[in-house]
């Protein structure tokens, strides 16, 4: 397998281990799975680049890395609001709308339609990414893991609400960024054109 391909289903790997951190008993779980992630991030940025740089990008390499981003997003989510550390509701609206772009994206290829990325939907993923890996390094100090000694308690507690308030903000572009993406698609929701009905038996001839 090539290494773009490779670099994508990392990501894939990573989801599972950096939930079972997250819902591991507090102490430098968080921190551990702040450093796999941000890792993990990085990898987001080389595999396209990677590919394209040795021309190996492949419509399955463009599907591992789009998917891969997505699953493993949606399984730390889905582990911070199981732990208390995230609103569930966050959670809920961000991999809805993932669901939702990604059936709208796959109906939109059988109609020979392709929808782009916006710059609405980079910033939505480029601000999710920053908020939880912040989130994640607040949650090791305000629970007296191993960053708790740089700083005060009061210090990364502040430090956590202000990363969930960033998680908010994400929530927010995730919104916008699906109404743009559903208005891109109007098209699709157009009428489809009339096929000429075929008669049950051929005229004789």
């Amino acid at each position: 397998m090539p290494w773009p391909h490779l670099l994508s289903l990392s990501r894939v790997i990573a989801g599972p281990i950096i939930a079972a951190l997250i819902l591991a008993p507090p102490g430098n779980a968080y921190l551990v799975a702040a450093i796999l992630f941000g890792l993990a991030s990085l990898t987001d940025l080389i595999d396209g680049k990677l590919a394209r740089l040795s021309q190996r990008v492949s419509p399955f390499g463009v599907f591992l890395d789009t998917t891969s981003d997505k699953v493993m997003v949606s399984l730390i989510l889905v582990a911070l609001s199981t732990s208390g550390l995230l609103a569930v509701w966050m959670t809920l609206v961000i991999i809805g709308r993932e669901f939702l772009i990604s059936g709208l994206r796959s109906y939109a290829a059988s109609r020979q339609l392709i929808i782009s990325a916006h710059i609405w939907g980079k910033g939505k993923t480029a601000l999710t990414i920053v908020a939880i890996f912040i989130l994640l390094l607040a949650a090791d100090g305000r629970s007296g893991g191993l960053l708790a000694r740089l700083g005060s308690h009061h210090l990364w507690a502040t430090l956590f609400t202000m990363s969930v308030w960033l998680v908010g903000a994400a929530t927010a572009l995730t919104v916008i960024s699906g109404i743009r993406y559903f208005i891109d698609a109007l098209p699709l929701f157009q009428s489809d054109p009339e096929v000429p009905e075929v008669p049950a038996h051929p005229p004789a001839a």
